[in-house]
């Protein structure tokens, strides 16, 4: 598991497997207040309000999880309250900043001084996660928006 605090009140915690261990929403919650525990156990982050959780699925990564709170609780400022929703088979890129590691790839894509590529078309995926990043995005035309080079 890795999480990335984008600002004060964006959490994005990467799971590279399948997290949930059943389908069904109310189980899937459960789990997810789990998560929320070892956060504030293991992670020191200062949870508590209202919190809207995507749910990120894709067959070859696993699970991302997008955690963004929306508002206080006033009278009990400790709890957390959970909204779900829930995303399957959502476009996983590798994005880099260095061509060279991802040169033997058909459909590279570059913008801004990163190149993407689709994780679909890697192989071993785990031998590049250190040299780059995974960004994901709902839209189905995401990379035809950047620079196509190979």
């Amino acid at each position: 598991m890795k999480t990335l605090i984008l600002d004060n009140n964006k959490i994005v915690v990467y799971l590279y497997n399948y997290f949930f261990k059943s389908s069904l929403k109310n189980d899937i919650i459960k789990e997810i207040k789990q998560l929320f525990i070892r956060l504030i156990k293991y992670y020191n982050y200062n949870l508590g309000g209202v919190y809207n959780v995507i749910i990120l699925e894709n067959s070859k990564y696993g699970t991302i999880l997008e955690i963004e709170k929306t508002s206080e609780l006033l009278f009990n400022p400790d709890l957390i309250d959970i909204k779900v929703k829930i995303n399957k088979e959502v476009n996983f890129y590798f994005k880099t900043e260095d061509y060279f590691i991802i040169e033997k790839f058909k459909n590279i894509y570059y913008d801004s001084g990163e190149f993407y590529i689709n994780i679909l078309d890697i192989d071993n995926l785990n031998k590049y996660l250190e040299f780059g990043t995974i960004v994901y995005s709902l839209e189905d035309n995401f990379l035809t928006k950047k620079i196509f080079i190979k």
